[in-house]
């Protein structure tokens, strides 16, 4: 195994995050961290975390022993699938679909964190204690100061100046969504049909209505026409994501099958639909409203509730939708 004998300084994180940051450290480490008023600035007592003047950022300094124990954690807990280097090819990364992330990418698709932003800390930790639904990567019951310790492991994987080694990387928490204005599911439901339809999701998801009623929902001329696979999920071919160097594939997921890797709760699979999934081709829907994110995601947890466990129910729905298709 890897000894780390020096001290590696690892995330850099600008004013703004500085504002989310101390506070929330504050309130889980009391006593370590004071704040000066008058001149705006946080103290750290044990000096992790360091103010630079010429970056005008505050960096995380990371001790070898904390990099160590990330290490020897990763190596029991992770490497069997995403390689002892965590480059995404372990021994049973093989046979795994879709396949383990590679750590050296910095890239992550379900953190809920806004495109823009690496996810932080908590954001991980939050992931890795959830799992991802319908993949190998299960919850792990690990606990959260191990899961710390591979976080920052793998953090110090990205290669020097890009992701969490890239000073100007700012970080974020998981996009925040309100709470459920919907009173009526039925409306809801609804609602979501029409959003989902009159916003091409079929151009990478199935269409779950007939073309006619397509055309209808988007106010289009009937006689217009879509892809001929429109009852299928179309793959996306130039993801961000690769394996040894190699591309990899990302089918969206069909509602009506899947299981939902971020969560199938209504309020998790809005929060998704926020915050897009970086490198997959699914954009942030942040410029709606709550209101229609909320829509969405009732109408997406409709579907996969009423038919992803049965068959022949789903059978049936999916021929109702090809009445008019060419």
């Amino acid at each position: 195994s890897l000894k780390i004998t020096e001290g590696t300084r690892l995330l850099g994180a600008g004013m703004d995050y500085a504002e989310i940051l101390f506070p929330r450290l504050a309130k889980s480490h009391p006593g370590r961290f004071s704040y000066d008023e008058d001149n705006e600035i946080w103290s750290d007592a044990k000096d992790e975390y360091e103010w630079d003047d010429d970056e005008e950022m505050y960096w995380q300094n990371v001790s070898a022993e904390t990099l160590t124990a990330g290490r020897q954690n990763f190596l029991q807990y992770c490497a069997s699938c995403h390689g002892l280097d965590g480059e995404g090819y372990g021994r049973a990364a093989r046979a795994l679909r879709p396949p383990p992330r590679d750590f050296t990418q910095g890239i992550f698709k379900f953190t809920k964190v806004h495109p823009d932003y690496l996810p932080s800390d908590d954001a991980l930790v939050a992931l890795v204690q959830r799992g991802l639904d319908g993949t190998p990567m299960y919850p792990w019951d690990v606990h959260e100061n191990q899961i710390r310790n591979i976080i920052q492991y793998i953090k110090f994987l990205s290669p020097e100046d890009e992701a969490w080694r890239d000073p100007y990387n700012d970080l974020a928490d998981p996009i925040e969504i309100g709470d459920d204005p919907w009173t009526s599911q039925g409306e809801a439901i609804a609602e979501g049909e029409l959003q989902y339809h009159k916003n091409q999701c079929y151009t990478c998801h199935p269409g779950y209505v007939s073309l006619s009623d397509l055309n209808a929902l988007r106010g289009m001329d009937p006689a217009t026409t879509y892809r001929s696979d429109i009852r299928y999920s179309k793959r996306v071919v130039d993801s961000s994501y690769k394996v040894l160097g190699n591309p990899v594939d990302i089918v969206p997921p069909d509602f009506t099958w899947d299981t939902m890797r971020a969560g199938s709760t209504p309020r998790e699979i809005a929060q998704t639909i926020k915050a897009g999934i970086p490198g997959a081709g699914m954009p942030t829907w942040e410029t709606f409203p709550d209101e229609t994110i909320w829509a969405v995601a009732h109408y997406i947890h409709s579907i996969t509730t009423t038919y992803r466990d049965d068959p022949e129910g789903r059978a049936r729905f999916m021929s109702t939708l090809r009445k008019d298709d060419p």
